[in-house]
């Protein structure tokens, strides 16, 4: 069968359409489950501490299990038949490139006046259909910027009901000698929009760049 739109109808449809992919950040000292602006509600009550002297905030897991929660409310263009993709943001006092780190992600999918408020975590969450992978330290200095795999939730496994989530981001577990600090920055979403009124979204999911304001793609 021919996907082949109309013109008069074409501005209502995204299939013959290309977008970039949409992107959410959420900064850990943003998490709802922040509570007086400072400490975490969730196992290990992890706090908010200045990364270094830099005058910048990270949220401060020193314990593996420690965990932290946040409500989101879902962009109305995120196209659900297609996949979510989830990548966490993070720093440490690390040198040692030979230290690893894993993280976890959960989410848990509300829908409005429906579903119960409850923890999303390994007691109550559902893990991403491909979960993100132990991590090196980069290299070697201390408080680099890194950044996970992305991890995603399958395509389809949350229903168009579904209008936010609680995710859920635990610091599983690190290598025996990294002593140093390490901080969660936030959790990165990245997603293929369906932008107009039709109810088709594109063919293909959202091709993401190698850099995510760059012009150029892996393949």
């Amino acid at each position: 069968m021919s996907n082949f739109v109309p013109t008069h109808d074409r501005i209502k449809h995204d299939t013959s359409l290309s977008w970039r992919p949409g992107r959410v950040f959420l900064p850990a000292s943003n998490f709802s489950g922040i509570i007086n602006g400072v400490t975490g509600m969730h196992t290990g009550a992890p706090v908010i501490q200045e990364i270094t002297t830099f005058g910048l905030g990270g949220v401060l897991l020193d314990t593996a299990a420690d965990e932290l929660n946040t409500f989101m409310l879902l962009p109305d263009d995120m196209d659900l038949t297609k996949r979510i993709y989830a990548r966490v943001h993070w720093t440490s006092g690390s040198t040692d490139v030979a230290d690893t780190v894993t993280w976890k992600v959960w989410y848990r999918a509300l829908t409005t006046n429906v579903t119960a408020i409850a923890a999303a975590g390994a007691t109550g969450g559902t893990a991403l259909s491909q979960v993100v992978l132990i991590q090196t330290v980069p290299v070697a200095t201390a408080y680099v910027w890194c950044t996970t795999t992305e991890g995603y939730i399958d395509a389809g496994a949350l229903t168009e009901r579904t209008e936010a989530l609680i995710w859920s981001v635990e610091l599983d577990a690190f290598a025996a000698g990294l002593a140093e600090d390490k901080l969660l920055l936030g959790l990165e979403l990245r997603y293929t929009p369906r932008r107009l009124s039709g109810p088709d979204g594109m063919l293909h999911e959202a091709k993401a760049p190698i850099f995510s304001n760059g012009k150029t793609y892996a393949n």
